[in-house]
């Protein structure tokens, strides 16, 4: 069996896919950006397992001999939701579960640094201005709103537990049995009512056609006054413009952002120049050359996959 390794895994993590495949496997490791477009081609009509993200429109052809991908990201919207249908005959399977440690203690951050004022006070620390802000919010009693109930979803609800929030609400597709860390589930048309009850609100969701700009001002205001809104899913989550003027307005106490639409953000957008809004590149999940830890998980459902594959066993984390 031939298998295409896309993403710069350690040398470690590749002795374990090795490891994981067998002695009969022949595992390459070649990076997206080291391909022509002829030599992805030949590729995928080489190898039938791939690790890693290869480009949808070329997946389509007669002689692609690719029988499943084993991707590297959490989210699967690339595929799923891209400009191309994603072909039958091909097994799909995303990194669920790699991430939300990482993204929750980013989530968790950014809530704290608004609540508590921290990024105002560290701009004020590079011209030394020492001057009491204000007022803090306390996160004790308040109420969450998360959109998106799976793995980072589940991260953000057990750590804010600890902080003595009233109630954590979790929204998903089929709110059936409990999941960990939250006291209740609703579907996406249920939770627009639990806005104005919100203190914080976190977006953690792919992106759908239900969820592109679901949040445009109507329901920016309708999020509680002096409320909080951090986004981890998909920048299209959020209409950046309404988000700015409803900031500029004051009826937010903050938004933090680690995906836009576009990104990067343009340059000139005023976002940028918003001290309500804090704003960093995509960062969060702390994927290859940021988290051992990631990339140690990445690599665990990678061999724990391979493994099933080869067993003829169900694959983890399956979509298509």
């Amino acid at each position: 069996m031939d298998i295409l390794v896309m993403a710069p895994f350690k040398e470690h993590h590749m002795e374990q896919i090795r490891q994981a495949a067998g002695v009969q496997a022949n595992v390459v490791q070649k990076l997206e950006d080291e391909f022509s477009f002829q030599d992805m081609q030949e590729a995928l009509r080489t190898y039938e397992v791939v690790i890693g993200e290869p480009p949808l429109r070329l997946l389509g052809a007669d002689d692609v001999a690719v029988k499943w991908i084993q991707m590297t990201w959490a989210g699967d919207d690339r595929y799923t939701h891209g400009p191309f249908s994603f072909p039958e005959g091909i097994k799909l399977t995303n990194a669920s579960g790699a991430y939300g440690h990482t993204i929750s203690q980013y989530v968790v951050g950014q809530i704290l640094a608004i609540t508590q004022n921290l990024g105002t006070y560290a701009k004020n620390q590079a011209t030394t201005a020492w001057y009491d802000l204000g007022p803090v919010m306390s996160l004790e009693g308040a109420n969450v709103l998360i959109y998106g109930a799976g793995d980072i979803g589940s991260y953000v609800a057990k750590r804010l537990s600890g902080f003595g929030v009233a109630s954590i609400t979790g929204v998903c597709r089929k709110p059936g049995g409990p999941r960990a860390g939250f006291h209740r589930l609703v579907t996406l048309p249920r939770a627009e009512s639990l806005l104005e009850q919100s203190d914080i609100v976190v977006g953690c969701l792919p992106s759908t056609p239900e969820t592109t700009h679901y949040f445009g001002e109507r329901r920016l205001r309708m999020i509680k006054e002096g409320g909080v809104l951090v986004n981890v899913g998909r920048g299209n989550f959020i209409d950046g413009d309404a988000l700015a003027r409803v900031l500029a307005e004051g009826h937010l106490r903050g938004a933090a952002l680690d995906v836009t639409d576009p990104e990067p953000l343009p340059s000139k957008h005023p976002l940028w120049r918003n001290g309500r809004c804090l704003i960093t590149p995509h960062v969060s999940g702390g994927a290859f050359g940021k988290s051992d830890e990631t990339e140690n998980r990445i690599a665990a459902i990678c061999c724990e996959n391979l493994r099933n594959y080869l067993a003829g066993q169900p694959l983890k984390n399956q979509v298509r």
